[in-house]
């Protein structure tokens, strides 16, 4: 048996984080050379031309040392219920995202794909119902494409990968599922190999290759593990709290105020406190944080009945609430301060 602890396990994770480093170094000089480079528009919050697509080595070596561990553990992971899919379908995505970096594919066309190939991936894992596989296919495309929006500055997407994982391979391997313990170990790996290449000042982007990959995984493992293993949904959705409130709120102010809102913007929270002056280092700091904070109200809940569940989702919630609501206070002082300055 290959266990979640054990140094066959650890070794694998080793590797993908010096594969994860090494190729996304690689892929640096190659995006220069190649001139696959993220050149900053009116909706960007880099200042400089950077490579982009430096997801891709992180894909693959989350992949492949997943791969190496399915192989030396066949029976094992052919047992861990939907795994499998859950992998193959981050992998899919993960492929449709690099089209998407390299094409420029349409919202619509994007959406129809991730829809189709969520339900697909449930319908051939799951025998729920029809209603419930539609459902869990929408949440698992709306995770997806939520981690994408949320990929806008250095740090914040690798950095919530890598504090995530490593929180859900703690939790699982304490469960005993020791798959699902070794997977999230392998993403956490790689995440922190491409981290070295792009904790603020970044020299590469993540691309849609390797948030599509990431957001696919974390969706589609809420909804599978959800059902096959011990693991409650609560906590294997938790610790994205700061993704999904921002996403969720910025996407229905948008749709209030009658903007295109499937079109790209910065108007998310994270955004808007850099234009208030903060460093992309310091915002991601703080939202770092607060995954780590609501990790820890996800694991207060694993012992926890149903009450104390409701309160600790409650405080997570108002607690990222009133970081919004800071952030909108400063807007609107900052722009009284320009209005006296200008007179008007």
């Amino acid at each position: 048996m290959v266990q979640g602890f054990g140094p066959l396990t650890l070794g694998l994770a080793a590797g993908a984080l010096a594969v994860s480093a090494g190729g996304v170094w690689v892929s640096i000089r190659f995006a220069h050379r190649a001139g696959v480079i993220d050149v900053p528009n009116e909706r960007s919050s880099h200042a400089v031309p950077t490579p982009r697509m430096g997801g891709v080595p992180m894909v693959v070596a989350a992949v492949l040392a997943f791969g190496c561990w399915a192989l030396l553990a066949a029976g094992e992971v052919l047992s861990v219920k939907g795994l499998p899919h859950a992998m193959v379908f981050a992998v899919v995505m993960s492929v449709l995202g690099f089209w998407d970096d390299l094409a420029g594919l349409s919202p619509l066309f994007r959406f129809l794909v991730q829809i189709a190939a969520a339900i697909l991936s449930l319908y051939a894992w799951s025998t729920m119902s029809w209603l419930w596989i539609l459902i869990g296919a929408f949440w698992v495309v709306w995770m997806l494409n939520l981690y994408n929006f949320m990929d806008g500055i250095d740090g914040l997407a690798g950095g919530e990968s890598a504090v995530a994982s490593c929180f859900f391979f703690l939790v699982f391997a304490y469960y005993g599922e020791t798959g699902w313990a070794a997977a999230n170990l392998f993403i956490a790996a790689a995440s922190m190999g491409f981290l070295i290449h792009n904790w603020p000042p970044a020299r590469v982007f993540m691309g849609d290759a390797g948030s599509a990959f990431l957001g696919a995984f974390y969706g589609m493992q809420s909804v599978v593990a959800a059902l096959a293993t011990p693991v409650p949904f609560l906590v294997l959705v938790l610790p994205f709290s700061n993704f999904i409130l921002d996403t969720t709120l910025t996407l229905f102010r948008r749709m209030w105020r009658k903007e295109k809102w499937y079109q790209a913007h910065r108007t998310h929270f994270y955004q808007r406190l850099t234009d208030l002056g903060m460093s992309h280092r310091k915002v991601t700091s703080i939202e770092l944080l607060v995954v780590v904070a609501s990790c820890a109200a996800a694991a207060a809940c694993i012992p926890s009945g149903p009450a104390i569940r409701i309160a600790l989702v409650v405080s997570v919630a108002a607690g990222i609430a009133c970081g919004g609501l800071l952030v909108w206070g400063k807007e609107r002082a900052t722009e009284a301060r320009q209005k006296s300055h200008t007179g008007k």
